[in-house]
This record gives C-alpha cells, sequence and structure tokens, in this order.
C-alpha cells in the first residue's frame, strides 16, 4: 500500500511538471500561430516569417497579428459594399498601440488659427533712363496743353509703372522725379520691386514691407507707390516702385529685399507636415480613436508659414497625424490593397 502510494506521488509530479513543461510551448505555439508576418516598423515592405532585424536599418522587427490583418479586411470588405473601397479616404487602419510608439507617430489638433503670410521679393535701388525721358515727354505736353499728347504722354508713364496719383504729383509739381534716377540725400529713396504673378493678387499701392540688404540686416520700412501694368514674359514679374521711409545711402542698381506681411485672419488649418501632397489630391490621415487611423481628402486654401488653410475636408478637433503619416500611409496600401501611389 504505501509502495502504491509512493508510485501515486511520483506520477502526480511527473504530471505537473509535464504541465508546466507543454502549457507555456502550447502558449507560444499559439502566440507563433497568430502572427501573420514580422515586419519594420519604419520599412513596411519587408516581410519575415520570424523575428529579427531589418536588412535596411537593422531595427527589430515587429509581429502583425492576423487578426488585425482580418478586422482590418473585414473593415475594407464593408467599405466596399457601401461604395467607398478605393477612395484614400475610405482606408481605414488599426495599429497596435506598442507599435505606435515605435513607429512615433504623433498627432496635432485641427484648429482655427490667426494665419499670416510672409512674401519675399526681390529688387533694386530705382534707376531707369527711359522713366526719366517718359516724364520729360510728360512735362512738355503740359506746358504744350495738347491733349492727345498730354494722354498718350500719362499712358506711356502708367505703362513704365507709375500709378495714377504719382502722375497727378508730377503733374502738380510739373517737374520729373529725380528719385528715379539718382538718389537724392535726404529725401526718400525710391527702389523697384519685382513681384512674382501668382503674388500679384496680395499686392495693393500704400502697402507697408521691410527692407532688406542682401545679407538680410534690415535697411528700414517702405511703401508701395506705383504698380507696374505690363507683365514680364520671360521673369513672370511685374515691377513695382517703393518709397522708403527715408533716405537709404545705396548706389544706383543696388540689389535689396523685400518682405510684405499679410494678415490673412482667423480660418481652420492643419500644419504643413500633416500633408500627403499627391499630384490629383492632398490627403491627412487622422486618428479617429486610440490606434485607428483613416485617410482623409482634404481641399487647401493659401499657406501661411507651417500650416495651410484647410477648405474642405476637416473638422475643428480632428486630430491629425503629424509624423510618422508615411509609414502610415505605406501599411494601408500593404495591408488594404490600395493604389494610391501617393507622390511622398
Amino acid at each position: 500500500m504505501k509502495t502504491f502510494k509512493k508510485i501515486e506521488k511520483v506520477a502526480c509530479a511527473l504530471l505537473m511538471v509535464g504541465v508546466l513543461v507543454i502549457l507555456p510551448a502550447c502558449q507560444n505555439k499559439n502566440d507563433r500561430d497568430s502572427v501573420a508576418y514580422y515586419t519594420c516598423p519604419m520599412h513596411s515592405q519587408i516581410k519575415q516569417d520570424s523575428p529579427g532585424q531589418c536588412p535596411i536599418c537593422s531595427m527589430n522587427l515587429i509581429p502583425v497579428k492576423k487578426s488585425d490583418m482580418e478586422s482590418d479586411s473585414q473593415g475594407h470588405a464593408h467599405a466596399e459594399s457601401h461604395g467607398e473601397a478605393s477612395a484614400p479616404s475610405a482606408t481605414s487602419l488599426g495599429i497596435d498601440p506598442v507599435r505606435l510608439q515605435r513607429i512615433g507617430v504623433q498627432t496635432a489638433e485641427v484648429q482655427i488659427r490667426n494665419l499670416s503670410k510672409e512674401i519675399l521679393i526681390q529688387g533694386k535701388v530705382a534707376h531707369d533712363p527711359k522713366l526719366w525721358v517718359a516724364q520729360k515727354e510728360y512735362l512738355i505736353a503740359l506746358r504744350l496743353g495738347d491733349g492727345s499728347l498730354i494722354k498718350s504722354s500719362e499712358e506711356k508713364l502708367r505703362f513704365l509703372g507709375l500709378s495714377k496719383e504719382w502722375i497727378a504729383e508730377i503733374r502738380k509739381r510739373r517737374r520729373a522725379d529725380m528719385g528715379l534716377h539718382l538718389p537724392m540725400p535726404g529725401q526718400p529713396s525710391l527702389l523697384e520691386a519685382f513681384i512674382n504673378q501668382s503674388d500679384l493678387n496680395e499686392i495693393h499701392v500704400g502697402q507697408v514691407l521691410e527692407i532688406y540688404d542682401l545679407q538680410n540686416r534690415s535697411l528700414g520700412r517702405g511703401k508701395i507707390v506705383a504698380l507696374g501694368t505690363l507683365l514680364n514674359m520671360e521673369s513672370r514679374t511685374m515691377r513695382v516702385l517703393v518709397q522708403s521711409d527715408s533716405f537709404l545711402d545705396l548706389p544706383s542698381n543696388s540689389f535689396v529685399q523685400f518682405k510684405i506681411t499679410l494678415d490673412l485672419g482667423k480660418r481652420l488649418a492643419v500644419p504643413k507636415s500633416a500633408i500627403l501632397f499627391n499630384g490629383d489630391h492632398n490627403m491627412v490621415y487622422v486618428e479617429t480613436s486610440p490606434g485607428k487611423f483613416i485617410g482623409k481628402k482634404i481641399q487647401l486654401g493659401v499657406q501661411a508659414s507651417d500650416y495651410y488653410e484647410v477648405d474642405q475636408g476637416l473638422q475643428v478637433g480632428e486630430q491629425v497625424v503629424v509624423n510618422g503619416h508615411f509609414l502610415i500611409d505605406s501599411e494601408t496600401q500593404m495591408r488594404m490593397g490600395t493604389s494610391g501611389g501617393h507622390q511622398h
């Protein structure tokens, strides 16, 4: 009897040892069976059947579970059944929080912001012999009192870049403005700015600007006093006359720079870093819940420093991805089979 009890105790002990050995092995096997493949958090094109390191960047590979892929594929199939299949705005993706941390995904809130835009312009100290001759012709026409000659002379001055107000000032003083040709000590200096065609709608007479030399040292402030009427076909720029607030001791034709700051007011805006720019559309990734992302097409307005105005596609309070969206986009295309072909 005692011998039987000893055998029973030994058998129980061996059984417990077997459970302790076999159960973890089964759990490890189940964990392995639940993994679809291993991939690099930085290079999602890398797929391996077992753990290891990325052959590109040597980062440790992380597992992608079959359950995540099934969940994503079901969501994609649901979108297809509702006619939302291939558009980037219908692509959703769930990512494990641990992997999110490794990728370094960061988000920012879509907000109404006070936006301002800076326009940088090249220019020079004014020196234009043609404008001097045109002014002299205009003064002669005024002396002669010839109406048709006066009109044609005024049109020529406007063609060369003088505003109606500037021409009226010449007519009032009855003398040519030497400041357009030679610096006049003690008098405000006249300069020429060359505005890009794309910025012309933002420019108007009376606008204040900052003046800098080519080393970005401030020379003072000035204002626009006349707009040209002819676009240079080669440079796609318009000639604009600027008057400084004070005399600038610079040689004629010295190159300078101008900066105009435009207050755009309050507008819905998103960080520039959140946008995936594409040829036919622009998009962002929005975090709809922790670890869940959806791509949205958006329409952009003006760019203001590090932000873009959003005309359509986003609402205040949404969280857009500002870091890691390239990897999310790549993962989305890989898992969903999308063919967005984003040009990053």
